[in-house]
């Protein structure tokens, strides 16, 4: 895996390279559907010539579309048989709408799914727009996705523990107190910060300009977007990393390899007070990292489709990492090596398959009684 240094050089290189292959091998939705499976057990004669139609449930140029976008020409080259593939954008709702789309197509193999962490949360607190079920899809592989929070100078914060003592005000932006947000103000509870929540941004671009404004002292974005645009701060002295979201293997938090130098928020917690935080907190904030970081976007494909299909798919992925030309591809989805295999079947069994209820529960009742949110709603 490449050094962050490195990655900021390559994310900009990426996406460029990105830009220039938006179109290529990628149709949006009206297009013709995949032409009909064929009964075979030799991948390359199920693909030949076939279409592979690839449902993204959120707008184009969205960060699931782009993720999406990335892959299709290196997979396409790793498929037996080296199929066409076309995105079909059907956007709305967190990617319900899309999903709903999705679990009604037929398990012929051609047709898969890429969905986001957004998605989870519609789906384990019970947005009412969900008609599927996650237990009726295969994973193929996932894209992982860390975060990392940092703070403005006028704090006076200059490394990772001198943010617990601070008396700065500290200021977060944010959309909506639930998704991609959740796990961030989760964390910032957990090390006990005095944080004003101010809420209503349309997207985490704004917070950033609002944060290089001084609107907002602490913030925290994606690893992508960090390399791209807090990076150049940090560089200046604008900006100063406190902690990263972390990663779960296992039953494990640990660091994210984006930015080994940074500590995760628990293990921040345990430098400045000597034990571990409150049980409660600490095992739901676990399980927000595993349905946001490792979890961030996955592939699947229905259930019941061939079994030729379905082998041929994951061993693409699990090919195409060793592919000298898919750098760029990694680091244009920020740096990580793609989930497949055994750690992507544990994490979908634990996060998606089987989630524990009770911890789904007690982030419910936190997120209502602390934020006034209703997660089923998004």
């Amino acid at each position: 895996m490449t050094t962050p240094s490195r990655r900021a050089h390559h994310a900009r290189r990426a996406l460029a390279v990105i830009a220039g292959i938006g179109t290529v091998s990628l149709l949006l939705a009206g297009c013709t559907r995949p032409s009909a499976a064929r009964d075979t057990d030799d991948p390359a004669e199920f693909f030949e010539g076939q279409t592979i139609r690839w449902i993204v449930p959120f707008e184009a140029g969205g960060g699931t579309d782009t993720s999406a976008r990335a892959l299709v020409p290196i997979l396409t080259e790793h498929l037996p048989g080296n199929p066409k593939i076309q995105i079909e954008n059907i956007e709305g709702g967190n990617g319900v709408l899309g999903t709903n789309e999705f679990a009604k197509t037929d398990a012929d193999g051609l047709t898969i799914l890429m969905t986001s962490s957004s998605t989870n949360t519609a789906v384990l607190f019970g947005d009412p727009a969900v008609q599927f079920d996650y237990n009726d899809f295969t994973p193929i592989a996932g894209v992982p996705a860390g975060g990392t929070q940092y703070v403005a100078p006028s704090t006076g914060v200059t490394d990772p523990l001198s943010l617990l003592d601070t008396t700065s005000p500290l200021i977060y932006g944010g959309i909506t107190p639930g998704g991609g947000e959740f796990p961030r103000i989760l964390g910032m509870d957990l090390l006990g910060l005095d944080v004003e929540h101010v809420w209503g941004y349309q997207s985490r671009s704004a917070v950033q300009i609002a944060f290089s404004q001084g609107e907002v002292t602490i913030d925290g974005q994606s690893t992508a977007a960090y390399l791209e645009s807090i990076a150049p701060l940090v560089d200046r002295g604008e900006a100063t990393p406190v902690y990263s979201i972390g990663f779960m293997e296992g039953d494990e938090l640990v660091r994210d390899s984006a930015f080994p130098e940074l500590p995760h928020a628990v293990e921040l917690y345990e430098q400045k007070h000597g034990t571990l935080p409150d049980p409660d907190m600490l095992e739901a904030y676990k399980f927000l990292v595993l349905i946001g970081q490792n979890l961030q976007k996955q592939l699947w494909i229905r259930d019941g489709a061939p079994e030729v299909a379905v082998e041929a798919f994951q061993q693409a992925f699990i090919d195409m990492q060793k592919d000298p030309d898919f750098e760029a591809v990694r680091d244009a989805l920020g740096g990580y090596d793609l989930l497949v295999g055994e750690s992507l079947e544990s994490d979908v069994a634990a996060a998606l398959y089987d989630p524990p209820q009770e911890i789904i529960d007690w982030l419910a009742e936190y997120a209502k009684r602390e934020y006034g949110a209703d997660l089923s709603r998004g």
